[in-house]
């Protein structure tokens, strides 16, 4: 409300005469852009800010160039902002009012801190959410490793809701968010199933994930010590253990399966994730379009020799210039066979046809499953929503939407994240878990496979879209 204050007072003032003789005024947007700037230190990077941080600094700027122009002085400052270009500035900042006052959280932001253990272990931050009432040695340890776009406090609430739903949760990252790799994230989801050179960071995110994953089961299986007097598997179960994870997270999980990773592995839990691993590009045309097709390969190597040299020349020069283009990716090839239980958390955005190529690898690990799979999809959930992005970053969460026929996530999303997550674990350990089980959200949909399926011919040669 300040900021609006002053940005707006700073607008009117040429155009009211009691406002027109108070001196100083016009450096108002300079305070604003100097407050926006003091909420990060406070409250952490608010994207809804965003707008409010860019405007005032264009007014500062604005106000400094006029106070150059008029000599450095303070008081009447030479090409103040005439009637017609306020009206822009009013509808702008009313825009950025708008989305400040709209998408700011409803819910305290805080990180939980009842419960939880923060230890620090080399480059890696590590929380560890649980309780001491009950059997804290008999509770399920799920680990949850964070979205590439997020940190940790991008999963805070959902750890939250699992630990009080009966799990100790393990989160951790590695070095914290990196916002210079922003843009590099953004265009691996954006165009890792279509463009070879997003597809390559996709994967390289998921390399980066697998690594995270080794470390923290080499550094759960020394039963560290989380305070003077409590080690890990005084409040957690050693043999029974679920890993979790968004994104490329999800994905590393599902190709570091087939390794060796310990029998107490009783789970998977893979959310919105591409499997960029499981694409290919860069191979010729096919007429198979559908699974399961024969592929029959077509080769088109140039023109006969009868064709003249300049026939050939031609062919030559459009290839090499083709061959400078973006490579695209052009089908999809082996997917990782299941043999542990796993759950797969997607946007609602993959019942629809238009984004079935995205989901299409997923999709394919999903049925050729060979132990117990679910797929669960929330109406109205963005690839976003299964984490704390609606309670905390709710503009960043609206940019990434569901469907646009479904309503969207509420703040009660980390509580049904972990609500269907907590009744998944309860399937594979029985009722004399120590879980709690959670009421089935209504916005669901839930599809199950509960048998072993012989691998597909499918899966044991490539095919295309």
């Amino acid at each position: 409300m300040l900021i609006t204050l002053f940005l707006l007072v700073s607008i009117i003032q040429p155009f009211i005469r009691k406002l027109k003789a108070v001196n100083g005024l016009a450096w108002l947007p300079l305070i604003a852009l100097l407050t926006t700037i003091g909420l990060i230190p406070a409250y952490g990077v608010r994207p809804e800010t965003l707008p409010f941080f860019i405007y005032s600094l264009v007014l500062s700027g604005a106000a400094v160039s006029r106070f150059v122009r008029g000599g450095g002085r303070d008081r009447d400052f030479r090409g103040e902002p005439r009637f017609i270009f306020a009206i822009p500035l009013l509808i702008v900042l009313a825009a950025a009012a708008w989305t400040a006052f709209s998408f700011s959280p409803s819910k305290d932001t805080a990180l939980s801190t009842r419960g939880v253990y923060t230890l620090q272990e080399g480059e890696y931050t590590i929380r560890i959410y649980t309780e001491r009432d009950g059997r804290p040695s008999q509770r399920p340890l799920l680990v949850l490793l964070p979205p590439a776009l997020g940190s940790l406090a991008a999963i805070d609430h959902v750890a939250a809701e699992l630990r009080d739903s009966g799990f100790t949760v393990l989160t951790g990252e590695r070095g914290g968010a990196n916002p210079a790799a922003l843009f590099r994230t953004l265009n691996a989801f954006s165009s890792g199933t279509s463009s070879a050179r997003a597809n390559a960071r996709g994967r390289r995110l998921e390399d980066a994930r697998k690594e995270d994953i080794l470390f923290l089961l080499s550094w759960i299986r020394r039963n560290p010590q989380v305070n003077e007097r409590t080690w890990l598997f005084d409040i957690a179960c050693a043999d029974t253990l679920f890993l979790a994870g968004y994104d490329a997270g999800g994905s590393a999980l599902l190709l570091l399966e087939g390794l060796p990773l310990g029998r107490n592995i009783r789970g998977l839990i893979a959310i919105e994730s591409p499997l960029w691993s499981s694409f290919r590009g860069n191979v010729p045309e096919t007429s198979a379009l559908t699974p399961g097709a024969p592929i029959e390969v077509i080769y088109y190597e140039g023109p006969p020799p009868e064709a003249g040299w300049f026939n050939s020349l031609r062919h030559g020069l459009g290839s090499w210039i083709s061959g400078m283009g973006p490579q695209r990716i052009t089908g999809l090839g082996r997917v990782p066979q299941i043999s542990t239980p796993v759950l797969f958390l997607v946007s609602d955005r993959s019942r629809e046809d238009v984004y079935y190529r995205r989901y299409r690898a997923l999709l394919e690990t999903f049925r050729s499953a060979r132990s117990l799979a679910v797929l669960a999809s929330a109406d109205g959930a963005g690839p976003l929503d299964y984490s704390d992005f609606p309670v905390r970053y709710p503009l960043i969460s609206a940019l990434f939407p569901g469907r646009s026929n479904a309503p969207p996530r509420t703040i009660e999303a980390p509580a049904e994240t972990a609500a269907v997550i907590t009744n998944f674990a309860l399937e594979i350990l029985g009722e004399d878990s120590t879980l709690q089980s959670q009421p089935r959200p209504a916005s669901f949909q839930i599809e199950s496979r509960n048998q072993f399926v012989e691998p597909e011919s499918r899966n044991s040669s490539e095919y295309h879209f």
